[in-house]
């Protein structure tokens, strides 16, 4: 059985029947397509990139815009929302994905796969769908960390649309035909620099009043600043769209103390967590997860190894459990009564038992 994972995107497009998405920016920078990519195979978690990615198969919504009369466009997205709408009825939930630096299209959907696949696992089966920015992939160093950075930035204006969009949608759908099932959002390392800038876009449409889309908000390794749950002018805003953010840090990710200190950042957000602790909602609840970060692994669980501390998301049990209770709703008292966490060593967060 296929695992579709649903995306939007502003990359570029190219090709007719079987289209092939590249890492340049579409020519108009907020432009979005939709589509899915479809994969066969279970436990793809496990498995290598390299070895399945390009067994996806693209499928692309059509679109066809009339200019004379908006009622007769064909629109991708709104063909993509009614799909993910039939799948959420029989699964409930849905998670939007946001990747970090350094991904190929075939990159970011393999993740995507491998996280809905991990959490399923681990016992939160639910629809994903993947925002995929530009990202060039072209490997780790200064000058592409730079080029990345600039391109999650720009593309914040065709998330903020996205996001946007869905919750047109969702208004637009008759009571009767909703499948009432709750949306969350996932964003990783880089992908958190892309939230900001669509938080910002979204605030030219719609000043503060963000829509209150999503359940859950998870910000995981955030190479983002430190401030920005308290700053209007970065990510602060987006807590009126949410019931609840969790932030995970670690603060042995070496990939964000090279963000840190090679790159010349300000302390990143999923490294240190939240500057002091003092004007944070209670909303927000803050995880430190360096305790159970695998560093290594051998044999058959070579598959979760994780030397940089960066990629915990995905690939370590522990956080796993973690996130997907967050994701059914378990509150932080219960995580504490069940001895799943404690108060950290400093500051009013958690930290993983």
């Amino acid at each position: 059985m296929a695992t579709n994972i649903y995306f939007g995107t502003n990359r570029k497009i190219s090709g007719g029947a079987n289209p092939e998405i590249g890492e340049d920016f579409h020519p108009n920078l907020d432009e979005l397509r939709f589509g899915k990519v479809s994969f066969a195979g279970k436990d793809l978690y496990k498995k290598d990139l390299d070895s399945f990615i390009n067994s996806g198969k693209i499928a692309l919504a059509p679109e066809r815009l009339d200019k004379a009369d908006a009622d007769k466009s064909k629109l991708g997205s709104r063909a993509i929302f009614d799909e993910v709408r039939a799948e959420m009825l029989k699964k409930g939930d849905a998670l939007i994905f946001v990747h970090g630096y350094d991904h190929t299209f075939r990159e970011a959907a393999g993740r995507a796969v491998q996280l809905q696949q991990w959490l399923a696992a681990g016992g939160k089966d639910m629809t994903l769908l993947l925002f995929t920015w530009p990202s060039a992939g072209a490997g780790v160093g200064v000058r592409t960390y730079h080029d990345d950075r600039k391109r999650a930035e720009t593309s914040g204006l065709a998330l903020g649309r996205a996001i946007l969009k869905a919750t047109d949608f969702i208004r637009n759908t008759p009571r009767s035909e909703r499948c009432d099932g709750r949306i969350h959002l996932m964003c990783h390392s880089m992908g958190n620099w892309a939230l900001r800038g669509a938080v910002q876009a979204m605030r030219t449409f719609v000043g503060n009043n963000i829509p209150p889309l999503f359940d859950e908000v998870i910000l995981a390794a955030a190479d983002e600043d430190d401030d920005t749950l308290q700053a209007g002018h970065k990510i602060a805003p987006l807590l009126r769209g949410s019931r609840r953010l969790t932030v995970y840090y670690n603060h042995q990710d070496l990939a964000l103390k090279a963000s840190d200190y090679a790159m010349g950042n300000p302390d990143r957000l999923g490294r240190s967590g939240p500057r002091g602790d003092a004007g944070l909602p209670g909303k927000v609840s803050v995880v430190n997860v360096a305790p159970k970060v695998t560093w290594e692994a051998k044999g058959a669980n070579a598959w979760s190894a994780d030397p940089t501390g960066h990629q915990y998301y995905r690939n370590n049990a522990r956080v796993r459990q973690d996130i997907v209770q967050v994701l059914q709703g378990k509150l932080d008292e219960d995580f504490v009564t069940e001895k799943q966490r404690r108060k950290n060593d400093f500051g009013d967060y958690w930290r993983l038992q």
